[in-house]
């Protein structure tokens, strides 16, 4: 798509045959062919040709190469049967030579052969997509992130943006491209014939090859993803300020041919392209779920594998050729006596329930007794309980100025007292083990200026209400 929106089509830029070879019988022979001279003449990886391109006779003798150890190949049309290596090979440069794929000029009386730029950066585009592994998500973020800082910096240009808008595209057509892959790959592993290939299979291709590198980590706090915000907000940095203006006389100076119009179009649709990385988060959830389900459908699939009989269709044959055997008398049906389609075996017709009428909540106000029930019942549970205020009342009233009382001086006048006295009797049980009194104990947050101490060397106390330990209760130097 260009900077306005229209379409611009592949064929005003490559040959409209270009296809042609690998569209025939022979395509994995052709691609492969390809690959090879690319690597061995045109690519990165070869040493530099000369500008006037490469002898004839040395691709042709590459070509005879690959052919001695690529056989056989499917007949197509204008081939010669029982042809010779050296015609073979003349026939497959003449065909990648008439689709595009090569070029060849006559410099003085030698045939020179190149491959068109364009066709070049097509092949190494389909060589890398074929190559294509597991997507690493943290580098290309940290990568968009680096050359955006740059751009806000004032040490890149437009280029670096547009670099960075163009990692942005591609890391999203890859995410959203890889749900597919995960759909699409579970009928094909279900074709397996036994559990051990079913299980070799999920692993190798459905973790090793189609999950993201860094999946397992793209919902940490330290992932480069995490910093998408940092992007969007450069993004906006460069929108609202004075780098706008300066990126657009980059496109119309050095891409655009001076046109502000068509600069500024390109310059929108990078910055279109950054502010996509906010979707980034639609893409992984939809992954999570589709992996989820592939997840649930792959051990489902091993659990029936596992629990069902092994050779299943060695069995039903087996029983089916018994029940071809067997004598007449053996084959009667599992049935018992009686008419099949009596009327006492028919299944009693269902009878649908009739529905519940449903009608509105009623609110019913509570009545006098109601209430004073509920009163009374609050009171007894307040009586019952004894908070921090209550306990520095209960021992307040007895300790006053003294340092030391003990537990025969206490008095016991009320439900209050009663369970403020109880309760010293459990901190003093408590309190006495080794160590004292538990730090987590919730009855701790009771003692406030004074302790409790069991005296076990004394006779138990008889109160009227209870038998209880001696106990002493000791202000502490706090609360003096």
């Amino acid at each position: 798509m260009s900077s306005t929106g229209t379409s611009i089509s592949l064929f005003k830029l490559v040959p409209g045959e270009l296809f042609r070879p690998l569209a025939s019988p022979n395509r994995e022979h052709h691609w492969l062919l390809l690959c090879r001279l690319f690597d061995e003449f045109f690519g990165p990886d070869a040493p530099m040709p000369p500008s006037v391109g490469l002898p004839r006779r040395d691709i042709t003798a590459a070509i005879e190469r690959y052919l001695l150890t690529d056989d056989p190949w499917e007949t197509e049309e204008g081939d010669v049967p029982d042809a010779p290596l050296p015609a073979r090979a003349q026939t497959l440069y003449e065909r990648f030579r008439s689709a595009g794929w090569l070029r060849q000029e006559r410099v003085g009386a030698r045939e020179m052969v190149s491959m068109p730029p364009l066709v070049a950066q097509l092949l190494s585009t389909l060589i890398d997509f074929s190559e294509h592994g597991p997507t690493f998500v943290s580098a290309k973020v940290r990568s968009i992130e680096l050359q955006l800082q740059q751009v806000v910096e004032g040490r890149a240009g437009a280029d670096a943006l547009d670099e960075a808008a163009d990692q942005a595209r591609k890391l999203l057509v890859s995410l959203s491209s890889m749900s597919l892959q995960v759909r699409d790959l579970m009928p094909e592993l279900s074709k397996a014939e036994s559990t051990a290939q079913f299980a070799r299979q999920w692993f190798e291709r459905y973790v090793g090859q189609f999950f993201i590198g860094d999946y397992a980590d793209l919902h940490r706090a330290d992932h480069p993803l995490a910093r998408r915000s940092s992007i969007l907000a450069m993004v906006q940095q460069i929108e609202s300020t004075g780098l706008r203006d300066r990126l657009q006389a980059w496109y119309g100076e050095h891409l655009n041919g001076h046109d502000p119009e068509r600069a500024s179009g390109r310059l929108q649709r990078s910055l279109r392209r950054l502010h996509e990385l906010d979707r980034i988060g639609e893409y992984l959830g939809r992954l999570d779920d589709d992996i989820r389900q592939a997840n649930r459908r792959a051990l489902a699939f091993i659990d029936y594998r596992l629990r069902a009989p092994d050779k299943l269709d060695v069995l039903l044959q087996r029983a089916c050729r018994g029940a071809l055997n067997a004598p007449e008398d053996a084959l009667r049906m599992p049935v018992g006596p009686g008419g099949l389609m009596n009327a006492e075996r028919l299944r009693a017709p269902r009878q649908k329930p009739q529905p519940i009428a449903r009608s509105a909540n009623a609110s019913q106000q509570p009545t006098a007794e109601q209430l004073a029930r509920l009163s009374l019942l609050r009171r007894i549970k307040r009586a019952r309980l004894v908070t921090p205020e209550d306990m520095a009342r209960y021992v307040g009233r007895h300790l006053e100025q003294q340092p030391r009382i003990d537990s025969s001086e206490l008095s016991i006048d009320s439900i209050e007292d009663f369970r403020a006295y109880q309760t010293l009797m459990t901190l003093a049980l408590r309190s006495h083990r080794q160590g004292g009194l538990r730090r987590d104990d919730p009855l701790g947050r009771l003692l406030r200026g004074f302790r409790v101490e069991l005296v076990p060397a004394l006779e138990p106390l008889d109160t009227p209400y209870l038998s209880a330990s001696r106990f002493v209760i000791h202000r502490t130097p706090k609360a003096a």
